[in-house]
């Protein structure tokens, strides 16, 4: 079963977990690594589960807890690439975990497309 979750939502803020079975994907990680965590192990999830963030855009209130996530868990982090590109001048680090996908293609995570 497919569920999305909004963890927060508005301008201090935005996060979600999208979950099909044992499949985690963070969407968006506007507010903090440690509001995040705290929000996923109240639905059972632990942090380590999660297979990524896939990142909308990157204003800072999608953003804000991407570095210390990606830090701490050293997560893939999917976008289209100019979005990608915005975010490796801002966040460090990141190139590494960079996964880029075109607008309108899917991309496979665990047992979510």
């Amino acid at each position: 079963m497919l569920t999305y979750t909004t963890l927060a939502s508005g301008s201090s803020g935005n996060c979600a977990v999208v979950s099909c079975g044992d499949t985690h994907l963070l969407v968006d990680a506007g507010i903090s690594a440690r509001r995040i965590t705290v929000a996923l192990k109240s639905l059972g999830i632990a942090p380590k589960e999660l297979g990524g963030v896939l990142i909308t855009h990157e204003h800072s209130d999608h953003i804000s807890g991407l570095a210390t996530l990606v830090k701490q868990l050293g997560l893939p982090v999917y976008a289209t690439t100019p979005t990608l590109e915005q975010l490796c001048c801002r966040v460090p680090l990141l190139e590494h975990s960079c996964r880029a996908f075109a607008p309108g293609d899917g991309f496979p995570v665990g047992a979510l497309w």
